[in-house]
């Protein structure tokens, strides 16, 4: 149902570096922004957009005039930055459609993490998950330091205690390229930038009976924030 589709995966950290902390609308700034939150990975073209390795434009803004299922599928720069992610714990259940991070270019995350499985498959790495629980390892992306904030990320989640073991072990996954389901986007795991956590206690929209439901949340604040401090942003 529609009505649903607000939500992705409540359990689902993403990362994202610093760019969706700004604000939509200022191409200067939201473009500054991104090549600062990815430094060397694309040619900034003050008021037009990206140039990506190998010559190709990606523009700010394509002009479009787009619905949600629209800027699903067809996003730009802009529509990227359009909705800012709200740090910090929710006064309120987001409302309907409010999920930042959602709106994906497939060019701009390829040339950020690969054009293919190949070339993405040659920039991962195996980090352990939980050692001291003997987790698995998961496989991710080195580009941008991304394995190395994972590291420090499972670190902080030990030092937490074991009342939160039930929301981390054992992980959902981290790399595996395959679409979106439903549709012919390749997901954020497959450019090995997402990790799946807590799966017994999500509330996935596609899981809910009839693919309906409420805002639901079981996951404590203190592991989403400490996602948070390194960069990642939360599919809840």
């Amino acid at each position: 149902m529609k009505t649903a589709k607000r939500f992705f995966m409540a359990t689902r950290f993403l990362l994202y570096l610093s760019a969706l902390s700004v604000v939509w609308g200022d191409t200067k700034e939201d473009l500054e922004i991104l090549a600062a939150a990815y430094p060397g990975a694309f040619e900034l073209v003050p008021g037009q957009g990206i140039r990506l390795p190998g010559g190709t434009l990606l523009p700010y803004d394509d002009g479009k005039q787009k619905d949600f299922e629209t800027l699903l599928e067809d996003p730009d720069l802009e529509d990227m930055l359009r909705l800012p992610y709200p740090p910090g714990a929710p006064e309120k259940p987001p409302a309907l459609n409010e999920d930042p991070g959602r709106f994906r270019p497939d060019a701009f995350f390829r040339a950020l993490y690969g054009r293919n499985e190949a070339e993405i498959r040659s920039a991962l790495r195996p980090v352990q998950w939980m050692p001291s629980l003997q987790g698995p390892r998961l496989l991710i992306s080195t580009r941008f330091g991304i394995d190395k904030k994972l590291k420090n990320i499972i670190a902080d989640l030990e030092a937490l205690g074991p009342e939160y073991h039930p929301w981390l072990m054992p992980p959902g996954g981290s790399f595996n390229y395959r679409p979106v389901a439903g549709t012919s986007r390749l997901s954020p795991h497959s450019f090995g930038i997402a990790v799946d956590i807590a799966v017994p206690s999500s509330h996935y929209w596609l899981w809910e009976k009839n693919g309906a439901g409420e805002y639901k949340n079981s996951i404590p604040w203190a592991i989403v924030e400490i996602f948070e401090k390194y960069g990642f942003i939360w599919g809840g």
